[in-house]
């Protein structure tokens, strides 16, 4: 569960650069408020074309109103809202309870997340957490990265200026850090507990012009130092992407789909994201 606060709704849907969240409230006939649902807005783009989306994320009914269609009729009046508007889909990762509430609104299963790991078995106890990250040292790059022309293949998040800083700097839920030689190369991890013990996961790789052999082991290096250092278990990374990134190399077990569960609800006509190239990354998809 993540923590509810006033800090993380504001960043979460006041100051997202892809705009204010849009947001339904729902009252009884004497004013009593009884539900809130939230969608939380998204670009993505392909081939320089922009896809604007939704992620259905934040909904609550008060205890007296649960199980009276509340849920459903927030849900579908902001579907309606947001179609009118001109998005493209809505999507989200909803859990195994939720998700056939979803199916029954006409959301579809594009299926679950690969991901690509590495399991770190020979790995000692945890030495030391990393150091809070020092964004300002890599500002320049960062805003390079986002001015730079889109030249992956596939549909991806549109990184439009401010997005690094706020989905990972200014993110209120976790401390995000970073493995980056400042011109080339990004990579963003979080440290993880879980089921299977601590994972560091890999939430977004950006790579600007060609990684010199120098470069990718410098990365392979850097990495390994992390996971020795902090003993983590496992590391994972979007198996979407992990094919065609040449920056280091995370073993040779393959790609399992065992991510979380994708869920999408077409708005436009002549968009079909369930046969779109989807590129996305752990980032993307974490729950927040």
């Amino acid at each position: 569960m993540t923590s509810k606060s006033e800090q993380l709704w504001s960043w979460k849907h006041q100051a997202n650069p892809f705009g204010a969240s849009p947001v339904l409230v729902a009252q009884e006939e004497r004013g009593e408020l009884i539900g809130v649902r939230a969608f939380l807005r998204w670009e993505f783009i392909k081939g320089g074309k922009l896809i604007k989306a939704c992620r259905a994320v934040d909904t609550a009914v008060h205890p007296a109103y649960q199980g009276k269609g509340v849920f459903r009729q927030t849900t579908m009046e902001l579907v309606e809202k947001m179609q009118a508007e001109g998005i493209d889909l809505i999507y989200n990762t909803p859990n195994t309870q939720s998700t056939p509430g979803y199916l029954k609104m006409g959301w579809e299963k594009w299926g679950k997340l690969p991901l690509k790991m590495e399991f770190n078995f020979n790995l000692g106890k945890k030495k030391k957490d990393p150091k809070p990250a020092n964004w300002q040292k890599i500002r320049e790059f960062i805003d390079r990265i986002e001015t730079a022309p889109n030249l992956k293949s596939g549909v991806s998040t549109h990184h439009r200026p401010g997005y690094i800083s706020w989905r990972y700097e200014l993110c209120p839920l976790f401390p995000y850090h970073y493995l980056s030689d400042g011109e080339s190369y990004l990579l963003i991890y979080r440290l993880k507990e879980g089921k299977l013990g601590l994972e560091l996961r890999i939430t977004d790789l950006f790579i600007l012009g060609e990684i010199t052999s120098a470069k990718k082991a410098a990365l392979s290096q850097e990495l390994k130092i992390v996971q020795k250092e902090s003993g983590v278990r496992f590391t994972s990374f979007s198996g979407l992407t992990y094919p065609e990134q040449k920056a280091f190399d995370l073993g040779y077990l393959p790609v399992f789909a065992i991510g979380p569960i994708v869920t999408l609800r077409p708005l436009n006509d002549d968009f079909n994201p369930l046969v779109e190239d989807w590129k996305w990354s752990l980032g993307d998809l974490e729950v927040f």
